[in-house]
């Protein structure tokens, strides 16, 4: 009998033969995998026979790709805390090399939890084991003899959701067997009612895969972060979720769902959906949940999350029963294959939830309860995001891999429109016009509504062309070089001059230069308030909020307190309040343009690109777009009050309409507990002021004001709806005018 002894790293290689010590978890493989699974080129496969003895897990390693490793089903998982240094993880294993070379230095064990990961401590086989003979492999759990990787030792054995074993030893071809498989004590349960797997951390973690192409982590480009790309290969390809997962799903039952999210990155021949989408079993029987085609989103940009409750009635029955499945699930798999030639899909944010868990991966935070978070929508490098006041939709500019404009809402969301190099800002016309930016080459594009894109500003002049924020010009913004209605673009230029330009709409070239290079700005983005005022965020001053003016010279109001990079900037127009992203802190910001004071509404956010808010002023809507995230949020603001002319006064002010619809005139009816100002404004519907009906200080009673239907240079308003808002009294009302032709 031969024995190799390295005392110093405290394991033991023995000969086969020698008895297994005793152990509380022990995988045998006498009649099955038990669970253990193999990540890397191969897959594990049972051998009945030739193991020490009965069966073995088999490990055929043909390839010369990824190093192999067998990862522990959840018998193994949990607390470890109560292991001691005499305590130890140990396994038989068989090795002959069949076309490798070298032998490779490889560590036997790893382990890995929320606390931290470490590896068997350099315990290498630095010359080749014998070969053709079962050797045992002892390893004790003594913090001295481990590499810790991350966290602490006693943080990580409080919670193992992980265990390796190494199944590749040297550079090329070999057969790997591994038998009874144990650890000399018994974990405590753990229960997590949040488990998720995001793939934040590089690598692919303990999912295993069947009939799959490669497999990688590309760390960007997920939902958020990285996530599993997985390429296609031969016949069904099928992930399978790590241990962790897996056990005694009882108490999520009713209450808790599973949730995954995916991503058709690209495909080829018929979407079939998926019949079998996701498989749960266990020795109680297995069950299913189905993916209609049509459920599918098939724009490569966007991610869409599935989630499904853990309740017998979501799920499809296959064998045993429900009960018994779901107090042991020893599998968890999903089906990767939704078309019937080729495809490469992502998958992200996997989960076993409660309901009353936080968002997976997502680190956003509201800090105003004035303001609810509403929803996410997915787009892969979104940028910037714009309303279309023609369709109502959202739309938005993605500025990585396949630049360009694309769908955000709708029936097409997440669809390609047009391509556009390195876009840098978005705004649409009155008429659905698209206006595109570019960065660098310093042109405008029109994409005409429901038409062609060409080019409508060649350049804003030569050199150093950088043109980000745009907007439309007020009603009021009358200039020698600017008109009402026209386009106001900010060229921040870089490394040469900072201006602001204007161009017609609705005649191409001909830019007039409005506002000349200040000194050191950066001006990334520009916002149209009330009847004449241009504000702006400059990223070089946190001090400050400009504005504009139609003769091209600037005020501004002082910050209180500083903010570091103005990002982006949109106006409330019914709140009369700003909003400002900041890049330096990736948070945004509620301003009054009056005091200059702010507070926080949200933060957390990951990367904000220049002219990344849109802001619905009618529809209380707030849109952020999140560049590193590749997500846009979706932020409820606070509601403005209507009140009805039919009910008895709800508030001290009472804004009553009369006629309504009207033509040519409303009245305005309203009621004062006590004596204040008054500031009443009539507004379009997208939010735009067309005049100050009043601003002046009255005494308490009822009161009346008078719209002619008339905008504030004495023209005709359009027939539609507008809005009159008041504020008195520290309240904001609101009423919903419709005029009439």
């Amino acid at each position: 009998m031969k024995h190799l002894a390295i005392a110093a790293l405290s394991f033991t290689l023995l000969v086969a033969g020698a008895a297994p010590l005793a152990a509380q978890v022990l995988s045998t493989f006498d009649t099955d995998l038990d669970g253990w699974r193999i990540i890397g080129d191969n897959s594990a496969l049972w051998q009945s026979t030739g193991g020490n003895p009965g069966g073995c897990l088999d490990v055929n390693d043909l390839a010369t790709g990824s190093t192999n490793y067998a990862t522990a089903p959840n018998k193994f998982l949990g607390n470890w805390s109560a292991f001691t240094v005499s305590d130890s993880i140990f396994f038989d294993i068989y090795e002959v090399n069949t076309s490798g070379g070298a032998w490779i230095a490889v560590h036997h064990v790893r382990i890995e939890g929320p606390g931290g990961a470490a590896w068997a401590n350099d315990v290498r086989v630095v010359n080749p084991p014998t070969q053709g003979a079962w050797i045992h492999v002892r390893v004790l759990l003594a913090p001295t003899i481990w590499t810790l990787e991350s966290g602490t030792w006693l943080g990580l054995l409080a919670n193992v959701t992980s265990v390796r074993i190494f199944a590749e030893w040297v550079d090329g071809g070999e057969t790997t067997w591994l038998d009874n498989i144990g650890i000399s004590r018994t974990p405590a349960p753990i229960y997590d009612q949040c488990l998720e797997n995001t793939f934040a951390a590089t690598g692919i973690g303990d999912w295993s895969f069947q009939q799959a192409g490669t497999v990688t982590n590309p760390e960007s480009g997920g939902n958020t972060g990285g996530f599993l790309q997985i390429g296609d290969a031969t016949g069904n390809s099928y992930a399978f979720a790590p241990s962790m997962f897996l056990g005694d799903w009882s108490l999520y039952e009713f209450s808790g769902f599973l949730t995954v999210d995916v991503r058709i990155l690209s495909s080829t021949g018929t979407n079939l959906g998926s019949p079998d989408f996701l498989r749960i079993s266990g020795p109680g029987g297995s069950a299913h949940v189905a993916l209609a085609a049509e459920d599918l989103n098939m724009a490569p940009r966007v991610w869409k999350t599935f989630s499904f409750l853990l309740d017998r009635t979501d799920w499809t029955i296959d064998s045993g029963d429900w009960n018994s499945l779901i107090t042991n699930v020893t599998e968890c798999r999903i089906d990767a294959e939704y078309f019937d030639n080729t495809e490469t899909i992502g998958l992200d944010n996997f989960g076993l939830r409660m309901w009353d868990c936080p968002p997976i991966d997502d680190l956003v935070e509201m800090h105003d309860a004035a303001y609810d978070l509403c929803s996410t929508m997915s787009l892969v490098g979104v940028s910037v995001v714009a309303l279309n006041p023609m369709d109502g939709e959202l739309y938005a500019l993605a500025r990585s891999s396949g630049d360009g404009l694309y769908h955000l809402t709708g029936d097409q969301a997440g669809q390609f429109v047009q391509t556009y190099a390195n876009p840098a800002d978005l705004v649409f016309a009155p008429n659905g016009d698209a206006f595109i930016s570019e960065d660098y080459s310093g042109n405008v594009f029109r994409k005409a509504w429901g038409g062609a894109s060409s080019v409508w500003v060649s350049g804003l002049h030569s050199g150093d062309d950088d043109p980000f924020g745009m907007v439309i010009a007020p009603p009021g913004f009358d200039g020698a070089n600017v008109n009402p209605g026209d386009i106001l673009v900010s060229d921040r230029g870089n490394l040469n001059a900072d201006e602001i330009w204007s161009f017609s709409p609705s005649v191409a070239e001909g830019e007039l230069l409005v506002m000349s290079d200040p000194g050191d700005i950066d001006f990334f983005d520009l916002c149209a308030a009330g009847y004449d005022t241009v504000y702006i965020a400059d990223a070089l001053d946190g001090d400050h909020i400009r504005f504009l003016r139609d003769d091209g010279t600037l005020g501004g109001f002082i910050l209180n307190p500083s903010l570091g990079s103005p990002y982006s900037i949109v106006y409330d127009s019914l709140m009369d309040v700003l909003f400002v992203a900041d890049a330096s802190t990736e948070s945004v910001h509620r301003v009054n343009p009056h005091t200059g004071n702010w507070t926080r509404v949200a933060d957390g956010f990951n990367v904000f690109s220049p002219c990344c808010l849109e802001i619905d002023p009618v529809a209380r809507r707030l849109y952020v777009a999140d560049a590193g995230y590749g997500r846009v949020y979706e932020i409820c603001l606070e509601t403005v009050t209507a009140v009805d002319e039919t009910a008895p006064p709800a508030s001290s002010l009472a804004l009553r309409a009369y006629p309504n619809p009207f033509n040519p005139s409303v009245t305005l009816v309203y009621s004062l507990a006590g004596p204040c100002d008054v500031r009443i404004g009539i507004y379009d519907a997208a939010g735009r002021l067309v005049l100050t009906l009043l601003d002046e200080r009255r005494e308490a009673g009822d009161h009346r004001a008078f719209w002619n239907g008339r905008d504030a240079s004495g023209r005709p308003s359009a027939a539609g709806v507008y809005f009159a808002r008041i504020e008195a009294l520290g309240k904001t009302e609101a009423r919903k005018l419709v005029l009439v032709r």
